[in-house]
């Protein structure tokens, strides 16, 4: 009796090996498929991949959880979001000082000592030695209060305020992109999860079939019946022995996975995940024209909108490096007092008065740093980097454009092939339903068992395989068009 197909060596020893060989299919971009070679080498590879740093954990909660609470939790533990929202904080708090900036500083400063004791004025002068400085101390203090007020600038604190303004907006984009960066993969995660459970269970439901037939094998042979010999026996048992290893590594793997999941949306990773879905089914997606997803991606995509706001800052670092070439004129006020009470009050305007006064101060001021040549270089270079970010965004949008139409494709592709998986999966079942009713009946041979083993397993792992792929597309649609596309709310 020999095995259905002869199989390719691989570094992994797959569980399902001795039934089916590989399905060639149309090759995918790698970060889009799935190996497509057996179930186990399917679900080990994916693990390698999946199994990245995502999140931290902190601590886990009960129940069964949902697509949707995934998320939510991944959001709010994300230590690269939370990183982001520290990012948007200093760029709204660089904001607030281009903000309070257009109304000046204002300084106080006083100062606190003693003095020689000084009696007397221009014209009667104190009799005393000059001399004597630590004679007769006395108390003494000094204070001034300035504000300044920028009157006309050239256009400086408009073109740092749009800077700021435009630095927020951009930091805020920055975090809508790493928030669908993290939905994106725990979407992954969660149908790589799906995945690998739906595999166990074929396997599983696979070794219910091969016990089943062992045990119709010994009754026949107890009975001395001649339709199977102790060679087949032999090869039902060591077949079964493979496939029930082959499904303890699967279990293994999905248990990894699952703390993988754990762990991207911020629980520990040794705690017990349950899911809400039981079952890997094709998401809801009505999906409309390509045309449309173009065109809303350059509205609604942060990445278009994280460039334009960096575009517009730039812009303005431009505008505020040229104003630099031009002088500010600024008015300072305030108020100035000195107080010694051992020294006579000068009231002579043609004498000094440095310890006994109070006054007000106002006056208009210019100032005009004159390195012309610094300056210009300093412009021709925020020129340049502006003219750098203006090539960047004409192929971002493009790049764009064509991402949204490799999508869709995908999309498209997988549809179609989840679709003929599911034909070949009802006939598979078929097959397998009528040879191991065959067996039952003494009507049928070993080896048609094994082959229809082998294809009822080859089409469900086919199946559900077509099914992630169609899922994780979908996911990846949902980000390059900057909404999500399935009915979650999170």
């Amino acid at each position: 009796m020999q095995w259905s197909t002869e199989l390719r060596e691989s570094s992994t020893e797959s569980a399902t090996q001795m039934f089916y060989a590989p399905v060639k299919v149309k090759r995918q971009p790698q970060s889009q498929r799935v190996p497509q070679i057996t179930p186990l080498q399917l679900l080990l590879a994916a693990l390698s991949t999946l199994l990245l740093g995502w999140g931290k954990p902190v601590l886990a909660e009960t129940g069964a959880l949902t697509l949707a609470d995934c998320i939510r939790s991944a959001l709010q533990h994300d230590p690269d979001l939370q990183a982001v929202a520290a990012e948007v904080a200093a760029a709204r708090a660089r904001l607030k000082q281009a903000q309070v900036g257009r109304w000046g500083d204002a300084i106080y400063h006083q100062v606190l000592g003693f003095v020689p004791e000084a009696k007397g004025d221009i014209l009667d002068p104190p009799r005393q030695n000059r001399n004597a400085v630590f004679r007769n101390l006395g108390p003494f203090t000094q204070l001034e209060v300035m504000v300044h007020l920028p009157l006309w600038t050239f256009g400086k604190l408009g073109a740092a305020l749009e800077a700021a303004e435009q630095g927020l907006a951009t930091q805020q984009a920055e975090g809508e992109v790493r928030r669908a960066e993290t939905v994106l993969n725990v979407k992954r995660l969660y149908y790589g999860s799906l995945l690998a459970d739906q595999l166990a269970r074929v396997l599983d439901e696979m070794l219910d079939n091969m016990d089943k037939a062992i045990r119709k094998v010994e009754e026949r042979l107890a009975g001395g019946s001649t339709a199977v010999t102790e060679l087949d026996l032999l090869k039902l048992r060591a077949g079964r022995a493979k496939l029930a290893r082959g499904v303890a590594e699967v279990r293994a793997s999905a248990t990894l996975t699952r703390k993988a999941l754990a762990r991207a949306i911020g629980k520990e990773v040794t705690a017990e995940l349950q899911l809400a879905d039981r079952k890997l089914d094709p998401v809801p997606l009505d999906l409309q024209p390509v045309e449309s997803y173009v065109e809303e991606a350059l509205r609604t995509r942060p990445e278009a909108a994280q460039l334009a706001h960096g575009l517009a800052a730039q812009a303005a670092k431009v505008e505020m490096e040229r104003a630099e070439l031009y002088p500010t004129f600024f008015l300072s006020t305030g108020f100035q007092y000195a107080l010694a009470p051992n020294r006579t009050t000068q009231r002579n305007p043609f004498a000094a008065e440095d310890f006994n006064y109070s006054r007000p101060v106002g006056v208009l001021g210019i100032r005009w740093e004159l390195d012309f040549w610094r300056k210009q270089a300093k412009v021709a270079e925020a020129e340049a980097d502006l003219a750098k970010l203006q090539a960047q965004h004409r192929g971002a949008v493009t790049g764009l454009q064509l991402e949204v139409h490799r999508a869709y494709g995908q999309v498209l592709q997988s549809r179609e092939a989840m679709q003929a998986a599911a034909e070949g999966r009802k006939a598979g079942r078929s097959l397998l339903v009528a040879t191991v009713s065959n067996f039952d009946l003494g009507i049928g041979e070993a080896e048609e068992l094994f082959k229809g083993l082998g294809t009822y397993t080859e089409a469900s792992t086919d199946y559900f395989r077509a099914v992630h792929d169609y899922n994780v597309a979908v996911a990846e649609l949902s980000r390059t068009v900057g909404r999500e596309l399935l009915p979650l709310e999170y």
